[in-house]
């Protein structure tokens, strides 16, 4: 048995059969994460595929982000360049204990609703 507090998650990325062939039809990979005094991240292993279906279904209807299995907290984001239009650009959602950003790539799709988001809340 697992618990894993939703809470405190500010991304999550999603491995299914598609991007890591050693991951199988019922087993999947999850890596997250966590904030706290610093961001950390935590890599579930070996976790069950409506495991990991359940917790995206649940991250989404709270409000997160996805680019492709890449789910992210918009309220989390500190700042987002666009790197190229084609490619999409980077978000910052905190920094590590040792200082160093914590830096996620995300697509050109999710960038720009993330953008139109964070202008909307601020008005």
């Amino acid at each position: 048995m697992r618990y894993i507090n939703t809470d405190k998650i500010l991304a999550a990325q999603l491995t299914t059969p598609a991007e890591n062939p050693l991951v199988g039809d019922d087993t999947r990979l999850i890596d997250v994460w966590f904030d706290g005094s610093a961001v950390r991240k935590q890599l579930f292993k070996k976790v069950h595929k409506t495991e990991q279906e359940e917790m995206a279904r649940d991250l989404e209807e709270r409000g997160f982000l996805r680019s492709g299995n890449l789910l992210i907290n918009p309220r989390a984001v500190l700042f987002a360049e666009m790197e190229h239009e084609i490619v999409g650009g980077l978000v910052t959602i905190g920094y590590q204990d040792n200082g160093k950003p914590v830096e996620l790539k995300v697509d050109t799709k999710a960038f720009k609703e993330l953008c139109e988001r964070l202008a909307g809340e601020r008005k």
